[in-house]
């Protein structure tokens, strides 16, 4: 029984552990985006980092509080550089991509209309 419970209690540090990298990796994203977002010269590039802002805002848990929020955001600011932002944006952007295609792969698609042929005339002249 203990083997089970250390098991248990390994399996879950191991999730959170997963879990506050996840985070740690979406507030980067946030980070990144949204300075993006409001430098961006091409319209283009802008409506991109708006929109990956707003989608890793939404990964993060809503049990976090503002001053872990903020604590989380400054951590990963720090962690970004001239260097290094262009990549970290292509990573963020290049994952909110990929959720939208795998949305629209899963969307039904609009059954296709049958071919419809030209009615005849009417050989009879009615």
């Amino acid at each position: 029984m203990k083997t089970l419970h250390a098991a248990l209690a390994a399996a879950l540090l191991a999730t959170g552990a997963a879990a506050s990298a996840q985070t740690a990796s979406d507030a980067q994203c946030i980070v990144v985006a949204n300075a993006y977002a409001s430098q961006a010269k091409d319209a283009n590039a802008q409506k991109i980092a708006e929109a990956s802002v707003f989608f890793y805002l939404g990964r993060i848990s809503n049990s976090m509080t503002a001053a872990q929020m903020k604590a989380l955001l400054d951590a990963q600011s720090k962690t970004l550089n001239q260097q290094n932002a262009g990549p970290t944006m292509q990573k963020c952007a290049a994952a909110v991509q990929a959720k939208v295609e795998m949305v629209q792969a899963a969307a039904p698609r609009p059954a296709a209309k049958p071919a419809t042929t030209p009615a005849k005339p009417n050989p009879q002249g009615r």
